[in-house]
């Protein structure tokens, strides 16, 4: 019950927030530029490269945006000052970080959910042919696969958000990895780096043992660190 009421607490930080509203304007947004831009005048180019498209476009959109919430939760504990009164109460600082991997998670997963859902309903609005319910379940199962990967790495950002004390860094190293994605995708390498593995995903391409451990260890490193850094953070 414990960690439930710490879940309650950091939600209503979250729905109470601007930036909720902010983070999902702008998932809305991109696909809906996208689609109209690209697809407005070419509804027979059909359902199957649509979702293909804009699904794998929308990753980088994912790299940001996880990274994004993943260090805001953290980050603002920083930058509204109210780090130190979670430091000093006696309560259990894994619940505190769990309780907020937790919401990260859920907020993530509406995210996707929701941008999916646009994505859908532009294809609709555009007229799109060949479309059937095998291709849309497919491609909407593929998609929430690269999702769920993208937020085991976006781990990295919390973890970062808390050496920094803020979030403005995670911020800033988001928008880096996107511009080194892009390079190491073009060098072939995206099997290697972990903010590309989960755009492989989208592109059906089977992931190797490296790709799963690389992800699996920068989860690990992220989440783990997080946990040690709130244990350790009264004595730093």
């Amino acid at each position: 019950m414990k960690l439930l009421s710490f879940i309650h607490c950091e939600a209503l930080k979250v729905l109470r927030s601007s930036v909720f509203w902010i983070v999902v304007a702008t998932f809305a947004t991109m696909p809906i530029m996208l689609g109209f831009v690209t697809y407005i005048n070419a509804p027979d180019a059909g359902w199957n490269p649509y979702l293909t498209d804009l699904l794998g476009t929308s990753t980088a959109l994912l790299v940001i945006g996880f990274s994004f919430t993943a260090c805001w939760v953290f980050g603002r504990e920083y930058t509204d000052k109210t780090i130190s009164e979670l430091l000093v109460k006696p309560v259990s600082k894994l619940y505190v970080v769990l309780s907020k991997f937790i919401v990260i998670f859920i907020w993530d997963l509406l995210l996707a959910f929701f941008m999916f859902g646009v994505v859908s309903i532009m294809g609709i609005l555009i007229g799109l042919n060949g479309g059937t319910w095998l291709l849309i379940v497919n491609s909407f199962l593929t998609f929430m696969a690269a999702s769920l990967l993208t937020m085991i790495v976006s781990t990295i950002s919390a973890l970062l958000a808390n050496v920094s004390k803020g979030y403005l860094a995670p911020i800033g190293l988001a928008f880096l990895i996107v511009v080194v994605s892009n390079v190491v995708a073009q060098a072939g390498l995206a099997a290697y780096f972990p903010w590309t593995i989960p755009s492989l995903i989208i592109s059906n391409v089977p992931l190797g043992f490296i790709s799963i451990a690389i992800l699996a260890i920068t989860g690990i490193i992220g989440f783990a660190g997080t946990v040690a850094w709130w244990k350790y953070a009264e004595q730093l």
